[in-house]
């Protein structure tokens, strides 16, 4: 019996751990805005070479400069699978991790609340200000058409 328990409690804390997203450090009451309020990248045109890119708190969008409207900027380039316009807020931040551009050394990933048409449940995009890197389409988005 003691073997069974203690298989159980191991196997939902492995599960748990797993399922979990990257706990919110800070949480924010930032106002919903609209992809179409911000003027985009021009130039994110290839879809990202990995499934989590953007989707999970390890491989966030690094638009750089320290700028809160780059953030939005990359999201204002994006569009829902169909070509949909986005709903976002700012949930908070996360996910701290090494960086000379950051504070003391370390930096954190904001977490935007991303909404669609259609879509059933909020997505979640991890965005660094503090680092830049090749931004790309995330999995589940499109390019913005500004036609």
């Amino acid at each position: 019996m003691k073997h069974f328990i203690l298989t159980f409690i191991l196997a939902t804390f492995l599960v748990s751990c797993g399922a979990k997203q990257p706990a919110i450090i800070s949480s924010s009451t930032n106002p919903t805005e609209t992809s179409t309020t911000h003027e985009p990248f021009l130039d994110i045109i290839k879809m990202a070479p990995n499934k989590k890119y953007a989707l999970s708190g390890e491989f966030p969008v690094k638009v750089g400069e320290k700028s809160v409207q780059n953030q939005r900027r990359y999201i204002a380039s994006l569009a829902g699978p169909n070509g949909e316009e986005l709903t976002f807020h700012r949930r908070g931040s996360c996910c701290p991790y090494e960086s000379e551009n950051g504070m003391m050394g370390s930096a954190l990933v904001d977490v935007y609340e991303v909404t669609f048409e259609g879509l059933k449940e909020p997505i979640l995009l991890y965005i660094s200000f503090y680092d830049e890197g090749p931004l790309y389409i995330p999995y589940g988005f499109t390019k913005r058409n500004l036609n």
